[in-house]
């Protein structure tokens, strides 16, 4: 898939209304940034921060800075397919407790 295309789909809100699809999404960037980059430049300063260089569909541009530690690599897709749904519903009791956590302070 090309990067037009993904910026496509990334920008349709009726892309993304359940879990299945947020893991389909996920399968389709890593398989771009695993195989769709002109380059990957790890900096100097922080090891862990990347920068993604595009092909030409991309101009060319340099992204900001990626925390690599936050990101899955394409080899890690079943680890998402299998952790996202259970990570999810979490999220949700979290949120719960953060709001009654700011009402004290």
């Amino acid at each position: 898939m090309k990067l037009p295309d993904i910026v496509k789909l990334a920008t349709t809100k009726e892309k993304f209304l359940n879990s299945d699809d947020y893991i389909e999404f996920a399968k389709i960037f890593l398989d771009f940034a695993a195989n769709g980059l002109q380059a990957v430049i790890i900096s100097q300063n922080e090891n862990h921060y990347r920068f993604f260089q595009f092909k030409e569909d991309g101009y060319f541009n340099i992204s900001r800075p990626i925390n690599s530690n936050l990101l899955y690599h394409f080899s890690e897709i079943e680890k998402i397919i299998i952790e996202f749904p259970k990570i999810l519903p979490q999220s949700k009791t979290f949120q719960k407790s953060m709001l009654k956590a700011e009402r004290y302070y």
